[in-house]
């Protein structure tokens, strides 16, 4: 390959067309390589990192369901009934009587409302609650339906000052 007169360049034909000849200002060849890099390394790393994020947090999405679990029944704020969801054999059937009758029904892996005397039924609508942290509350009947993991010390994740 030879520069010949005014910058216009004589190529061989065996040189792959893909290639890009510049003159720059001192007259020196630079070849640059037109084919496209879809990823860069970088670009790896930020996606292997991303998916092993996803993957842990759905791992530890399904860790915390092993935990046992504890149905906090409360009337008015006070606890009336507590009952751990693994000594269940068979479900067991619990009213409740808060400002209006409130029936619960848990069984070893889940707890919901049966039924309630409240105008609107939505605590009946909520459906079943299976996870730590979930819960149920009827307002007209003044009736909180919750589950916790039985071997959670205290109430509170995080304390900040």
């Amino acid at each position: 390959m030879k520069i010949v007169g005014d910058g216009i360049l004589d190529v061989p034909p065996n040189v792959s067309k893909n290639l890009h000849f510049d003159i720059n200002s001192r007259d020196r060849l630079h070849m640059k390589n037109r084919e496209r890099r879809y990823f860069a390394v970088c670009d790896v790393f930020i996606i292997l990192i991303a998916v092993f994020a996803s993957v842990i947090a759905l791992v530890s999405q399904f860790n915390s369901n092993a935990d046992a679990l504890c149905c906090v029944i409360k009337v008015r704020g006070e606890t009336v009934e507590t009952i751990e969801l693994s000594t269940i054999k068979a479900p067991v059937t619990l009213e409740i009587d808060g400002e209006m009758p409130v029936v619960v029904s848990v069984t070893q892996s889940s707890v919901k409302v049966e039924s309630s005397a409240c105008p609107d039924k939505l605590c009946e609508h909520s459906g079943e609650i299976t996870r730590s942290g979930q819960s149920i509350v009827c307002l007209p009947a003044k009736v909180s339906v919750t589950l916790k993991s039985a071997t959670q010390q205290n109430e509170f994740d995080a304390v900040v000052r």
